[in-house]
């Protein structure tokens, strides 16, 4: 924090009509920086724990939370929002996703595929769900088909997101040139 800062109030100052999309959409940059340094905190965590993987039965729930807690974070700046929203725009730009290779936008397709069909909603058409029903109850085998990411995937995710928050920074470098400074906005 620069001394000055201390004494800033943080009332904001009006930015120019015809600079509004520059303004939201530096807001969603941000945001996003934000979404996927928490995806990236994430990946750093399983890497350090090395939560093994078992080979016959179900991985641990904390293994499951982690990865559900990666994807989440990490999709969430490509997904749509609901609702408007004066201050954002809903999602970044898809030409963000330039800076990846094919293979690693192969990954970030899974990513998001994997939130929007295991995660964000349960669909009954990708697991294997197994009833037998009794009088006073039923027996289910459930399979999801999710399952944690290996060490070498997790990798590959990490500099992912270290590619698109050099892109997400480049581009906050270009807003500013024509956004006012120094100025709560």
């Amino acid at each position: 924090m620069d001394e000055g800062d201390e004494n800033d109030s943080f009332e904001r100052t009006d930015v120019a009509p015809t600079l509004q999309p520059q303004l939201r959409l530096y807001r969603r940059l941000l945001l996003s920086r934000h979404d996927l340094d928490e995806a990236k905190a994430t990946v750093e965590e399983l890497l350090a724990s090395r939560i093994p993987l078992p080979r016959s039965d179900r991985p641990s729930a904390l293994l499951m939370a982690l990865t559900t807690a990666l994807v989440v974070s990490y999709a969430r700046p490509f997904v749509n929002s609901r609702g408007q929203s004066a201050t954002a725009e809903k999602a970044i730009p898809g030409s963000l996703l330039r800076v990846l290779s094919s293979k690693a936008r192969e990954m970030h397709d899974l990513l998001l595929e994997i939130r929007n069909q295991e995660i964000a909603h349960s669909n009954a058409d990708i697991l294997e769900i197994y009833l037998k029903l009794h009088q006073d109850g039923h027996t289910a085998i459930l399979r999801v088909s999710r399952s944690p990411f290996l060490s070498k995937e997790l990798h590959a995710i990490h500099g992912m997101i270290q590619k698109l928050e050099g892109e997400i920074e480049r581009r906050c470098a270009e807003l500013r040139t024509v956004l006012p400074l120094g100025d709560w906005i």
